[in-house]
């Protein structure tokens, strides 16, 4: 036993990014599973705590795994979420019983995800306080359920984190290789999410304001413009597709003002914004707009006033602002407000501190009845990003320019806290940087706050063993039914409380 002990050591001695990498993925796969384990809707293709858009994902994937010919239809989601939901199912068979063995494999990505964070983190953080990020992302309430459902920000966070790992990466000067990878994170991070392709001129600009002045501007110029190239053709096949669609729509309805037939991702900016941008908008999602305007709250481009929003959103919801400045202004602070939800979600399968009590919006995730982690944790945020601005920190402006994209597209369109948990390989440099910079003032702290904080992180993992080996977890859920059959309408607000 002594010598397989010195054996263990001496690996870990010679291999420590090997082993940092696979225990951060075990150790974050683990929480994972011991959570699904214990949870009632392991086997459901939803979660309690998030329902999202998981029917259309769903729809979609069973469509493309038995090949049936697609109608021309609007192309309102991002295709390559429930694309690889499709491959799932075409790998692991159509769903029967039980979603478990895919929300299984969300969360081995998820968990690969948080391992490949930390491993380009140490570079920022270093290692001790890198381990401690890689245990919040794994150990977040968050985290925990929007990886074991169906959810495209389990896909979206490993592009974004591919993204800031290799922008970091150019700070020395973007090499051609680089470029070529930095185009396809792109173009895959939009294909999952189309305003991931908006995120380009803020990383142009952090590179702008950190990059080395030695470096000759002319060729990196040129590789920049090579990695947007990319992008742009990684996104051509699908931009193709909705030509075609777009053409075919139009035809359908000749005496209709055509749609756009140039759509790189999909068409639903305009009425996105609109929709956000009114009059009964609450900061949150609500399609209280385009549901007053018939086809029974579905979407029809044969509508000639969804179509109108279709085309002209954008011009509705500014002219909107215009005549209502005091309205659109507490409309941005309630969706600042519902953005910064994200941040009160805990750590653990019981969302330590807040608890399981709360509520579910519209297309969000949980928000715990007790919400005031999230006022502290802010302020954590923002001296992190005013610390980042100065030169010792100059490389933490990349995540601050991530998060400020992300706040700006808050307030454009729907205030959402999964949104905020989108952000996370960005999001949790900068809510380090504060106490990492405080700890570095006595070096006795330095390496251990960062590990005893991680240490006591392996708790939460305890209690979810705990809870597994139990009877899971019953909840109880109010809020607005259907007619019909008397069920809850999953796309509202829906009230959630233990039941024991």
């Amino acid at each position: 036993m002594p010598r397989l002990l010195l054996s263990a050591r001496a690996f870990c001695t010679r291999h420590p990014v090997a082993v940092g990498v696979t225990s951060t993925f075990l150790l974050s796969l683990l929480l994972r599973l011991l959570y699904l384990q214990g949870a009632l809707d392991r086997t459901w293709p939803f979660s309690i705590f998030f329902y999202g858009d998981a029917r259309f994902f769903h729809t979609y994937a069973l469509d493309w795994v038995r090949d049936r010919p697609a109608q021309a239809t609007l192309p309102y989601h991002p295709p390559l979420f429930p694309g690889l939901l499709g491959l799932l199912y075409q790998l692991l068979g159509e769903p029967r019983d039980s979603a478990f063995p895919y929300k299984l494999s969300l969360a081995v990505l998820n968990s690969a995800t948080v391992a490949f964070s930390w491993w380009w983190w140490r570079r920022v953080l270093g290692t001790a306080w890198s381990l401690l990020a890689a245990g919040l992302f794994a150990a977040s309430f968050g985290w925990i359920i929007l990886s074991t459902t169906y959810s495209n920000e389990v896909l979206y966070a490993l592009f974004l984190s591919a993204t800031c790992w290799l922008v970091f990466q150019s700070r020395a000067g973007l090499a051609w290789r680089a470029a070529v990878l930095l185009g396809i994170a792109m173009g895959l991070g939009s294909l999952t999410r189309a305003e991931h392709l908006y995120l380009w001129p803020f990383l142009l600009a952090y590179v702008a304001f950190d990059r080395d002045r030695q470096l000759p501007l002319r060729p990196q110029l040129a590789r920049w413009a090579v990695a947007v190239a990319v992008s742009l053709a990684v996104l051509a096949p699908w931009s193709v597709r909705n030509a075609r669609v777009l053409q075919e729509l139009n035809a359908r309805n000749p005496e209709l003002e055509p749609l756009p037939e140039l759509t790189l991702v999909t068409v639903y900016g305009p009425i996105n914004f609109a929709m956000a941008n009114n009059a009964q908008a609450t900061g949150g999602f609500t399609p209280d707009l385009v549901n007053q305007l018939g086809a029974n709250g579905n979407l029809d481009v044969a509508n000639p006033s969804q179509r109108h929003l279709l085309l002209h959103g954008y011009a509705e919801g500014l002219r909107w602002m215009g005549e209502h400045p005091g309205d659109a202004a507490r409309l941005w602070l309630s969706k600042l407000a519902r953005w910064l939800d994200g941040l009160s979600l805990g750590l653990g399968a019981s969302n330590f501190p807040a608890g399981l009590r709360g509520a579910r919006p519209p297309v969000d995730v949980f928000i715990p009845e007790s919400a005031w982690l999230k006022w502290p944790l802010a302020l954590l945020l923002l001296a992190g990003a005013v610390l980042s601005l100065r030169v010792p920190h100059r490389a933490f402006s990349l995540f601050t320019l991530v998060v400020l994209h992300r706040l700006l597209i808050t307030l454009a369109f729907f205030g959402y806290a999964r949104g905020m948990l989108a952000v996370f390989p960005a999001l949790l440099p900068l809510l380090l940087l504060p106490a990492k910079v405080l700890a570095s003032r006595r070096p006795t702290l330095a390496t251990r706050l960062p590990a005893l904080a991680t240490a006591a992180l392996l708790l939460f993992w305890l209690e979810a063993g705990v809870l597994a080996l139990r009877e899971p977890r019953n909840f109880s859920a109010s809020g607005t039914t259907d007619r019909t059959g008397g069920k809850l309408i999953q796309d509202d607000w829906v009230q959630i409380w233990p039941k024991n």
